[in-house]
Protein backbone atom coordinates (compact mmCIF):
# COMPACT_ATOMS: atom_id res chain seq x y z
CA UNK A 1 0.00 0.00 0.00
CA UNK A 2 1.64 3.08 -1.12
CA UNK A 3 1.69 5.74 1.88
CA UNK A 4 0.52 9.79 1.25
CA UNK A 5 3.06 12.14 1.79
CA UNK A 6 1.97 15.06 4.56
CA UNK A 7 2.31 18.69 3.49
CA UNK A 8 5.86 20.01 2.40
CA UNK A 9 7.54 22.76 4.32
CA UNK A 10 6.63 26.29 3.17
CA UNK A 11 8.29 29.70 3.46
CA UNK A 12 6.26 32.31 5.20
CA UNK A 13 8.31 35.80 5.03
CA UNK A 14 8.17 38.30 8.26
CA UNK A 15 8.89 42.01 7.51
CA UNK A 16 10.00 44.33 10.36
CA UNK A 17 11.57 47.47 11.38
CA UNK A 18 14.78 47.81 13.03
CA UNK A 19 16.11 51.15 14.13
CA UNK A 20 19.03 52.40 13.14
CA UNK A 21 20.20 55.75 15.52
CA UNK A 22 17.31 58.36 14.43
CA UNK A 23 16.26 56.40 11.16
CA UNK A 24 14.42 52.84 10.64
CA UNK A 25 16.00 49.78 8.62
CA UNK A 26 13.57 47.30 6.78
CA UNK A 27 14.46 43.84 7.47
CA UNK A 28 12.63 40.58 6.75
CA UNK A 29 13.04 37.12 8.27
CA UNK A 30 12.11 33.65 6.15
CA UNK A 31 10.75 30.34 8.15
CA UNK A 32 10.30 27.30 6.58
CA UNK A 33 7.51 25.25 8.16
CA UNK A 34 4.58 23.42 7.15
CA UNK A 35 1.92 26.30 8.19
CA UNK A 36 1.40 29.87 8.49
CA UNK A 37 -0.10 29.38 12.22
CA UNK A 38 3.42 27.18 12.99
CA UNK A 39 5.76 30.19 11.31
CA UNK A 40 3.93 32.68 13.28
CA UNK A 41 4.58 30.94 16.50
CA UNK A 42 7.98 30.42 15.38
CA UNK A 43 9.04 34.34 14.46
CA UNK A 44 7.47 35.05 17.86
CA UNK A 45 9.63 32.36 19.28
CA UNK A 46 12.95 33.05 17.82
CA UNK A 47 12.22 37.29 18.31
CA UNK A 48 15.12 37.78 20.09
CA UNK A 49 17.85 35.75 17.94
CA UNK A 50 15.78 37.42 14.82
CA UNK A 51 16.65 40.77 16.58
CA UNK A 52 20.37 40.16 16.97
CA UNK A 53 20.82 39.37 13.97
CA UNK A 54 19.27 42.09 12.09
CA UNK A 55 21.11 44.36 14.62
CA UNK A 56 24.71 42.91 14.31
CA UNK A 57 24.33 43.35 10.67
CA UNK A 58 23.20 46.71 11.00
CA UNK A 59 25.96 47.21 13.43
CA UNK A 60 28.70 46.32 11.06
CA UNK A 61 27.30 48.63 8.10
CA UNK A 62 25.59 45.62 5.98
CA UNK A 63 22.54 45.40 4.68
CA UNK A 64 20.02 43.67 6.31
CA UNK A 65 18.52 40.62 3.83
CA UNK A 66 16.29 38.10 4.50
CA UNK A 67 17.39 35.20 7.00
CA UNK A 68 16.15 31.56 6.58
CA UNK A 69 15.40 29.99 9.85
CA UNK A 70 15.12 25.93 9.72
CA UNK A 71 12.96 24.70 12.54
CA UNK A 72 14.01 21.20 13.27
CA UNK A 73 11.06 18.72 13.26
CA UNK A 74 9.17 20.45 11.32
CA UNK A 75 10.96 20.68 8.18
CA UNK A 76 11.77 17.94 6.14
Amino acid sequence: MRREDGPTATGYTFHFQISDGNSRKACSAKVQVRNADDASIIFRLDWPAIEAMARANLAVGADVRPSTLIVPGLVE
